[in-house]
């Protein structure tokens, strides 16, 4: 959105804008020192997402020479957390599955995929500290924060619920739905792993879109937004398992190969092929159960109508008018933001 936006928008756009920031520069000093708790990178990676997408919703109201260098800063670090996070899921899950193997000959492959990728993630920490560094460094978080801060405070002057404002959220929301019902067709067809993980990136667009947008509903758009979390949810999972079956072929050709490298023969491997095979199995089953739990729900949503009424729901606001002028109250969405982040 590049024109330039109504004020009730820009000055509510500032506020999102600001406490998804905040929320960003809270995490930094935990992703920066290592700390065990792996939730620092996660929250600070969805609070980068969920500022990139305010970033989108708004940009019409950011100064359009500095969005362009804020945007790529945030983007950067989405990238530089990305990888430290999906190799911390992946750890965990490992870790998971090697507590409750029952035979020992399943052990050795599944210890040393662990051990590859602990090593994998130490390699990480490095980049991952420079990146956090020269985000700070760049004065990108400080411009960003004091170019925000006297906007959203104008919130208690400046009436926000207008037409404007509203018609700005139902344009993004139905936008933003109308690209995930375009996958449709593909929910029925279970191998098309590329469009499957294209539906889950126009789910969490949408979420996104949605929390930001949230609380200018009496319902928060709740049951809406909980549909879209778990749309999302369904869909990492059976991502998950799909990026397990085809990097789990691979990881056996290259430990193979440097075993070769390092005993000039490749007696120790078979050693590992019980395990790795076991786990590989484990993730085909486990993408089956997600996959047929996925469908019967979209099945049902789709039945109970629940997108056509989203649409009505933001679109209600243009026929009715609050009384007096007052606000609606607003639905409360920001404790739901602030506890299940995931698939993200």
């Amino acid at each position: 959105m590049k024109t330039e936006l109504d004020e009730s928008v820009c000055v509510y756009g500032s506020g999102v804008l600001l406490k998804h920031l905040q929320a960003l520069m809270q995490e930094i000093e935990g992703v920066e020192s290592g700390a065990e708790d792996i939730e620092h990178i996660h929250r600070m990676r969805v609070a980068s997402r969920r500022l990139r997408s305010a970033f989108s919703l708004f940009s019409g109201c950011l100064p359009p020479k500095k969005q362009k260098e804020w945007l790529r800063q945030i983007k950067q670090v989405t990238r530089a957390l990305g990888a430290a996070r999906d190799a911390d899921v992946q750890i965990a899950r490992l870790q998971t599955f090697l507590d409750g193997l029952t035979l020992r000959k399943h052990r050795p492959g599944v210890e040393r995929l662990l051990l590859r990728l602990r090593q994998q993630r130490q390699r990480l920490q490095p980049g991952l500290q420079d990146a956090m560094r020269e985000l700070q460094s760049s004065g990108v978080l400080a411009e960003l924060q004091a170019y925000l801060t006297p906007q959203a405070a104008r919130q208690e002057q400046v009436y926000l619920y207008t037409p404007a404002l509203y018609r700005h959220a139902f344009t993004a929301i139905a936008a933003a739905l109308a690209d995930l019902l375009a996958y449709d067709a593909i929910v029925y067809q279970p191998d098309q792993v590329e469009q499957l993980h294209a539906m889950r990136i126009s789910a969490k667009r949408l979420r996104y879109t949605i929390e930001n947008l949230a609380p200018l509903y009496p319902s928060g758009l709740k049951p809406y937004l909980q549909t879209v979390r778990k749309t999302q949810e369904l869909l990492g999972d059976i991502h998950d398992c799909d990026v397990w079956i085809a990097f789990l072929p691979r990881f056996l050709e290259e430990e193979k190969q440097r075993i070769l490298d390092f005993y000039n023969h490749t007696r120790p491997f078979s050693r590992l092929v019980a395990g790795i095979e076991y786990f590989c199995a484990d993730c085909a089953a486990a993408r089956s159960q997600h996959y047929e739990n996925f469908v019967g729900r979209w099945r049902r949503w789709q039945e109970e109508g629940l997108w056509t009424k989203l649409g009505q729901e933001i679109r209600a606001p243009f026929f009715q008018s609050a009384p007096g002028g007052d606000r609606p109250k607003a639905g409360a969405n920001r404790e739901e933001n602030a506890q299940d982040e995931g698939a993200a």
